[in-house]
Protein backbone atom coordinates (compact mmCIF):
# COMPACT_ATOMS: atom_id res chain seq x y z
CA UNK A 1 0.00 0.00 0.00
CA UNK A 2 1.63 3.52 -0.80
CA UNK A 3 1.37 6.00 2.12
CA UNK A 4 -1.26 8.48 2.36
CA UNK A 5 -1.01 11.87 0.66
CA UNK A 6 -0.60 14.38 3.66
CA UNK A 7 -1.15 18.03 4.02
CA UNK A 8 -0.29 20.82 6.09
CA UNK A 9 0.20 24.54 6.56
CA UNK A 10 1.76 26.80 8.84
CA UNK A 11 0.70 30.39 9.20
CA UNK A 12 3.07 33.56 10.70
CA UNK A 13 0.82 36.42 10.97
CA UNK A 14 3.94 38.77 11.68
CA UNK A 15 5.59 38.39 8.53
CA UNK A 16 2.73 37.25 6.61
CA UNK A 17 3.37 34.33 4.98
CA UNK A 18 1.69 31.10 4.76
CA UNK A 19 3.60 27.77 4.36
CA UNK A 20 1.58 24.91 2.05
CA UNK A 21 3.26 21.74 2.22
CA UNK A 22 2.27 18.33 0.59
CA UNK A 23 3.88 15.01 0.96
CA UNK A 24 3.83 12.10 -1.16
CA UNK A 25 5.25 8.93 -2.68
CA UNK A 26 6.29 8.61 -6.33
CA UNK A 27 6.17 5.00 -7.85
CA UNK A 28 10.14 4.73 -8.63
CA UNK A 29 12.35 1.91 -10.01
CA UNK A 30 13.33 -0.19 -7.27
CA UNK A 31 11.04 1.31 -3.99
CA UNK A 32 8.53 4.18 -4.13
CA UNK A 33 10.45 7.15 -3.09
CA UNK A 34 9.02 10.24 -0.90
CA UNK A 35 8.41 13.70 -2.04
CA UNK A 36 7.04 17.06 -1.19
CA UNK A 37 5.93 19.93 -2.61
CA UNK A 38 5.99 23.56 -0.32
CA UNK A 39 4.55 26.38 -1.58
CA UNK A 40 5.25 30.12 0.02
CA UNK A 41 2.54 32.60 -0.01
CA UNK A 42 2.32 35.64 1.26
CA UNK A 43 -0.95 37.50 2.26
CA UNK A 44 -2.06 40.74 4.09
CA UNK A 45 -5.87 41.63 4.96
CA UNK A 46 -8.15 42.61 2.48
CA UNK A 47 -8.91 46.06 3.16
CA UNK A 48 -12.64 45.96 2.06
CA UNK A 49 -13.94 42.58 3.90
CA UNK A 50 -12.17 41.42 7.28
CA UNK A 51 -12.54 37.99 6.51
CA UNK A 52 -10.82 37.96 3.08
CA UNK A 53 -6.90 37.99 2.73
CA UNK A 54 -5.38 38.86 -0.26
CA UNK A 55 -2.17 36.38 -1.53
CA UNK A 56 0.20 36.29 -3.82
CA UNK A 57 2.01 32.66 -4.32
CA UNK A 58 5.74 33.45 -4.10
CA UNK A 59 7.63 30.17 -4.56
CA UNK A 60 7.08 26.71 -5.12
CA UNK A 61 9.53 23.57 -4.06
CA UNK A 62 10.03 19.88 -4.79
CA UNK A 63 12.16 17.82 -3.44
CA UNK A 64 12.01 13.68 -3.90
CA UNK A 65 14.38 11.92 -1.24
CA UNK A 66 17.03 9.97 -2.13
CA UNK A 67 17.17 11.41 -5.26
CA UNK A 68 18.82 14.40 -7.12
CA UNK A 69 15.51 16.19 -7.99
CA UNK A 70 15.31 19.32 -5.63
CA UNK A 71 13.72 22.20 -7.97
CA UNK A 72 12.73 25.57 -6.39
CA UNK A 73 11.37 27.69 -8.66
CA UNK A 74 10.57 31.30 -7.56
CA UNK A 75 7.47 33.17 -9.08
CA UNK A 76 8.56 36.45 -8.53
CA UNK A 77 6.32 39.40 -10.62
CA UNK A 78 4.52 36.01 -11.87
CA UNK A 79 3.27 34.49 -8.42
CA UNK A 80 -0.48 33.89 -8.51
CA UNK A 81 -2.25 36.32 -6.86
CA UNK A 82 -6.28 35.82 -5.29
CA UNK A 83 -7.71 36.39 -1.80
CA UNK A 84 -8.95 33.72 0.91
CA UNK A 85 -12.40 33.82 3.05
CA UNK A 86 -12.28 31.51 6.15
CA UNK A 87 -14.84 30.90 8.18
CA UNK A 88 -13.76 30.05 11.49
CA UNK A 89 -16.27 26.56 12.77
CA UNK A 90 -14.29 26.56 16.01
CA UNK A 91 -10.97 26.30 17.68
CA UNK A 92 -10.45 22.92 15.61
CA UNK A 93 -11.78 23.85 12.06
CA UNK A 94 -12.00 26.63 9.34
CA UNK A 95 -13.32 26.38 5.82
CA UNK A 96 -11.75 28.82 3.50
CA UNK A 97 -13.26 29.74 0.30
CA UNK A 98 -10.78 30.55 -2.52
CA UNK A 99 -11.32 33.45 -5.48
CA UNK A 100 -11.79 30.67 -8.01
CA UNK A 101 -14.17 28.43 -5.77
CA UNK A 102 -12.09 26.30 -3.92
CA UNK A 103 -12.48 25.03 -1.04
CA UNK A 104 -10.42 23.80 1.76
CA UNK A 105 -11.25 22.54 5.24
CA UNK A 106 -8.63 22.86 7.86
CA UNK A 107 -8.15 20.87 10.98
CA UNK A 108 -5.82 21.82 13.73
CA UNK A 109 -4.03 18.29 14.88
CA UNK A 110 -3.92 17.11 18.33
CA UNK A 111 -7.00 19.09 19.48
CA UNK A 112 -10.40 17.61 20.97
CA UNK A 113 -13.69 19.77 21.48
Amino acid sequence: DADPIRSSQAIDPQKQIVRNVVTFTIPSLGKPRKASMTVLVDFKPNTIDNRKVDVKFQACKVVVNDSPIKLNIPLGIIGPTGWLRTAYIDDTMRITRGHKGSIFILVRPGRSN
